[in-house]
């Protein structure tokens, strides 16, 4: 799928034209990928996740006596998600903000938060 205005550098564009490609990405992501609702289901399960993994290795790690210890206390972590890196590296899993760019992504995170914390 490629549209002209979706493959031009935003910077090229006008600000009206930047939203319309952004409002379109967003159209097509909500038919052919998942509609908003799953998308936020899903965010919460990894978000779920992670909160849940992070918080047992935390205390597994602060009870920890050598290095044994530290080594165990990631096994629980290491069988969720450790298969993710070997996805991303093989090209069978990718991420959003791998296409996007890292430092778009971060630029993202950084406007959003202060935007809505400005709000606050």
């Amino acid at each position: 799928m490629t549209d002209n205005f979706l493959t031009i550098n935003p910077d090229q564009m006008s600000d009206t034209r930047v939203a319309s490609a952004k409002n379109a990405l967003r159209n097509k992501v909500n038919f052919h990928v998942a509609d908003t609702a799953s998308l936020t289901g899903t965010a919460t399960d990894i978000a779920h996740l992670l909160l849940n993994e992070l918080s047992g290795f935390v205390n597994k790690l602060s009870e920890a006596d050598n290095l044994d210890d530290v080594k165990a206390s990631v096994t629980s972590l290491q069988a969720t998600i450790g298969d993710i890196e070997g996805q991303v590296a093989t090209g069978e899993l990718t991420f959003p903000y791998q296409s996007k760019g890292l430092d778009t992504v971060k630029q993202e995170i950084i406007d959003r938060a202060n935007g809505v914390n400005n709000l606050l």
